[in-house]
């Protein structure tokens, strides 16, 4: 029986060493974690999108670069490189990686809100749904670690300090990049609702997939195949009459209020 304190102890002790770990990979899902779509934020579980495209991924993306390979080494400089740039670019990133929609409405000169453009932010949701559908599919296909799981870095978003080197890290979502397939399929869809605007979007877009290399939360070619799928996920929509109804609404309404 007196071995009892001690074994509670000790039972205590790893109960609370557990809790450390889950605060940590919470931590780690957070800073990793998909913007919010809307201001103010909503729940979007409930949106369905046109069609399932879940197994599209395989159509499209080829496997990530295996580790140690030139395609691997080069994705590395890319990380390391962008570790450089100013504090307005590093600020510009964290707001990036927090939102979506807000991102780039300032091109339309409009607030994407639901109360004002409810057709556009239906276009929105739906069109982003379906391209977070073969997207994920891939983040659990490949299981790609992380830049700030794999190498020891000064500045990494969501963080006071930098990373070291996680290779047993439990959360792999690197490839492809969930931030560079949403802000790529809303500025292409943007683009469809405001052709007008068109280079201006895309030229955002690219913005929006840098910043999650200067975030140290992807590779480049992780944001290749954000953009890869995105392009792929909206063809598909072209196709779709529902879509092409649900765009000609979203159009009128932004027009009515420009």
């Amino acid at each position: 029986m007196q071995d009892a304190p001690l074994l509670r102890s000790s039972r205590g002790a790893s109960a609370l060493l557990c809790l450390t770990a889950l605060l940590w990979l919470g931590l780690d899902v957070a800073r990793a974690a998909s913007p919010e779509w809307e201001t103010p934020p909503v729940s979007h579980k409930d949106v369905k999108p046109y069609v399932d495209v879940t197994a599209l991924h395989a159509l499209v993306l080829p496997p990530p670069p295996e580790e140690g390979s030139q395609i691997d080494r080069d994705d590395i400089a890319g990380v390391l490189a962008r570790q450089q740039v100013d504090a307005k670019r590093r600020e510009m990133a964290e707001a990036d990686g927090n939102l979506l929609y807000d991102r780039f409405a300032p091109l339309l000169g409009v607030e994407i809100r639901r109360d004002r453009f409810p057709a556009l932010v239906n276009l929105l949701n739906r069109s982003v749904r379906q391209a977070g559908q073969p997207a994920f599919a891939a983040k659990n296909l490949y299981r790609r670690l992380r830049p700030y799981q794999r190498l020891t870095l000064t500045h990494v978003c969501g963080r006071s300090g930098g990373s070291t080197p996680d290779p047993d890290a439990q959360q792999r979502t690197s490839y492809p990049s969930g931030h560079s397939t949403y802000g790529w399929t809303t500025a292409l869809v943007l683009a469809r609702v405001a052709p007008d605007k068109a280079p201006a979007l895309l030229a955002r877009a690219r913005e929006y997939a840098e910043s999650r290399l200067i975030c140290s939360m992807h590779f480049p070619s992780d944001v290749e195949a954000g953009r890869a799928l995105a392009t792929a996920v909206v063809s598909q929509l072209d196709l779709n009459p529902e879509f092409q109804q649900d765009l000609q609404r979203a159009r009128a309404e932004l027009a009515a209020a420009r």
